[in-house]
């Protein structure tokens, strides 16, 4: 059955649909989620922020954790003389569950479940739905994969999603939750990057992993600390929401493009830093700054807790 649908996706193939599902594809990718996601916590709202990112990378930990057990096949691998994969480069893990689907049903039914706004909600839901039926067209996983994925992103952020929104309000709560499980993440994802420097661990099943730890670690130590110290409120003005981008956005764009200029011999040791920085520019450094160059205001925590006391 699941290779049926497969050959019916390649039979409908054509040069108009394929850049559709090359374009769909894509809204799942890192680096349009980063910005996305950085955007709504810079510049807009940070407490759906911190909700949209605590039930990605919940759902990202989940999905990558059942890559490296199942560590099933790609139908490509499987069946390579009956189907023509395109958009391989991005098929870098095994093949159940797909992290695009998974991805992509976490982070944009995140956002139609926080903005009520219609056109926002269907835009999000036709997204969620698009990007595994591109994945299926592209040929690099089975239905069961963009399957599972889905239930997964969706299932997470739907049951999750109000427990973030609430957590979020208790800073102190945040502080004592995600600091403990960011140092978890962190020593996890260290020590992934040695194994797999060394060649002790499949590079297949734990290389995604190790980065999305990374990235989740030190966000999560980041934003436990941000968020209980100073705590930042977007800027108003939309001048200053877009040099808070601006400026935010260029560290980071230096650091991802720094695995150009590294020598294949520490690969891995550097896409843990690599990813490790990321996600601390996102949640701690580049808010820091932003208060420094007097963009975002302070709304200290500690000055907050003194006056409730008086």
């Amino acid at each position: 059955m699941q290779l049926e649908i497969m050959l019916f996706f390649q039979r409908i193939q054509n040069p108009f649909l394929s850049f559709l599902a090359n374009l769909f594809s894509a809204f799942a990718e890192e680096s349009l989620m980063i910005v996305i996601l950085i955007t709504i916590y810079w510049c807009f709202d940070k407490k759906k922020g911190f909700a949209i990112f605590s039930s990605l990378f919940l759902s990202l930990i989940t999905m990558q954790t059942l890559k490296a057990i199942v560590r099933a096949p790609r139908p490509f691998e499987v069946h390579p003389e009956l189907i023509d994969a395109d958009r391989i480069e991005t098929a870098t893990g095994y093949s159940f569950p797909s992290g695009h689907s998974t991805g992509a049903s976490a982070f944009y039914y995140s956002i139609a479940l926080l903005y009520n706004n219609i056109a926002v909600k269907i835009l999000m839901v036709a997204i969620v739905i698009l990007v595994p039926l591109s994945r299926l067209y592209l040929g690099v996983h089975w239905p069961i994969d963009v399957l599972c994925g889905t239930i997964i992103g969706v299932g997470i952020s739907t049951f999750l999603e109000p427990l973030f929104l609430s957590l979020y309000e208790d800073k102190r709560k945040v502080r004592k939750i995600y600091m403990p499980i960011g140092i978890l993440a962190l020593l996890i994802s260290l020590f992934l990057s040695i194994t797999l420097e060394l060649g002790l661990v499949d590079v297949v099943a734990f290389s995604d992993l190790m980065k999305i730890l990374a990235v989740f670690s030190t966000a999560s130590i980041g934003a436990a600390i941000e968020l209980s110290t100073t705590d930042f409120v977007p800027a108003k003005e939309k001048k200053k929401k877009l040099l808070s981008l601006v400026i935010g956005v260029i560290p980071i764009l230096i650091v991802q493009t720094s695995k150009l200029l590294v020598p294949q011999s520490i690969y891995y040791i550097w896409a843990f830093i690599r990813y490790a920085l990321i996600g601390l520019l996102a949640t701690y450094l580049v808010p820091r700054l932003l208060i420094k160059l007097d963009i975002v205001k302070e709304k200290s925590y500690y000055i907050d807790m003194f006056r409730d006391v008086i």
